[in-house]
Parts: C-alpha cells; structure tokens; sequence
C-alpha cells in the first residue's frame, strides 16, 4: 500500500504523454492500446479521474488518476474522446508558453517538433471537465534551473499558474515537474504559488510515504505489455 505522509492511501497515478496512431513506443500508445487499457481499468471496477479529484476521492481502491504530460494536440484528438467515452477523465499538464507552438525542448525526433494544444483546446477540454494542470512556462528543468537562476525558476512556477488561470477563468491547482527536476527551494516555490498538489515522475513504491508535492507515478508506453498494465490495474483495485 502506497501512503502519503499524512497516513492517507495514494490512489494510483497513471503518466501518459502521447495518444497517437504513429507514435513511437518510448512516448505513447496507439488509441487502440489506450482504448483498451481503459476498458479494462473500467472492468475491473476502477474510476479514471483527475489529479485534482482523485486526491479527494473517498474510495482510493476505486480510483484511478490519470494524467499527460506537455499538452500534446493528440491527447485532444485522440485521448479525450476515448477518456469520454468511457466516462472516465483526467489531467492534462500544459506548458503554458508554448500553446499553439511545436515542442522545442528536445532535440531527440521522437519529442521534436510535436504539435502542441492551442488555447481553443485547452479552453474547450475544461469546459469538459477535463483538469488543466501547470508544466512550468517552457517545459524547464526546475532541478537545474533553481540553481543556476532561481529567480527565473520561480517565475516559470507562478507565472505558469497565472496565465493558465487567466486563459481557463477558474483555478489551477496540479503541477507537474518537467524532466522529473525538482529541489527543495522548487517545492517550496510550488506551495507558494497556491498548487495543491504536484506529481513527479518517480516510480511509486509499495511500502513507501510521499509527499502531497511529489506524487509518484506509473509511466505508461506502448513499452509496458498489456499483461503488465492489467496486472498492475488488479493490485490497485485489491488496495495493494
């Protein structure tokens, strides 16, 4: 059983990024392979929903928080729709300079170049119940940039969250750290700026306590089998 430090149970946290039919496997799953993952998490009597719900869940046993990292156009056009489909929801990290824009924070061509969701989209997908979460200004490694100009990082982690809040009227409360970076003074910005929660990219682990500003995660890709995710889906909803 995965424990916050406060004694709570963790519910799972699933960490996808790309819903394409070209996508390579080391960032994304087919609609297909995502679509069934999602019926089978239903099956099993699992509730996909959002960081920010989830956290509030009074059933961690039947819930399932599911989130994307970067905002990716196909999450819009391919996840969402399934996610509905199913009845199931999630949040979606955005990084809040670059809407509208192709990623550029990565040379590798897997992650180069990727069209990103354009305000109308982000605005369209709250509307629908879908959480809108911050993923810094410009997809940063806060790890390294609260060290080398901290006054730079701090304004990525606040002035994300102000402009995502303007652009979707209502508040954002989920961060998430791009690369997985992070240091204490990171953290401590991340309460600052009035996030209830963030999530990290560190594995969960039985046995273990987090903290409500790094929550673990599963990352899925069409690397994980299918066996593997149904197995992981069946301790989940045994509590485990």
């Amino acid at each position: 059983m995965i424990r916050l430090d406060d004694g709570n149970v963790l519910p799972s946290i699933l960490y996808y990024h790309r819903v394409s039919p070209d996508v390579s496997f080391d960032v994304g799953v087919t609609p297909e392979v995502f679509r069934s993952q999602m019926m089978f998490l239903k099956s099993q009597g699992l509730s996909g929903t959002t960081l920010a719900e989830g956290m509030k869940a009074n059933s961690h046993k039947e819930t399932c928080i599911l989130t994307f990292d970067d905002g990716y156009l196909d999450n819009y056009e391919h996840a969402a729709p399934i996610l509905e489909e199913v009845g199931f929801r999630a949040t979606i990290f955005c990084v809040s300079d670059r809407l509208g824009r192709l990623t550029d924070w990565s040379e590798d061509p897997d992650w180069k170049g990727i069209p990103l969701m354009a305000e109308e989209e982000v605005r369209d997908l709250s509307s629908r119940g879908f959480e809108i979460g911050s993923h810094t200004r410009t997809h940063c490694d806060l790890g390294a940039l609260s060290r080398t100009d901290p006054l730079q990082a701090r304004r990525e982690i606040f002035d994300s969250r102000m402009e995502l809040e303007d652009l979707l009227g209502k508040p954002v409360t989920s961060f998430c750290y791009p690369y997985g970076g992070w240091t204490e003074t990171a953290v401590q910005w991340v309460r600052e700026a009035g996030y209830r929660q963030a999530r990290s990219v560190q594995h969960a682990r039985w046995g273990k306590t987090y903290d409500m500003y790094l929550l673990p995660c599963r990352p899925v890709s069409g690397k994980m089998p299918f066996w593997r995710f149904g197995w992981y889906a069946r301790l989940w909803r045994l509590g485990l």
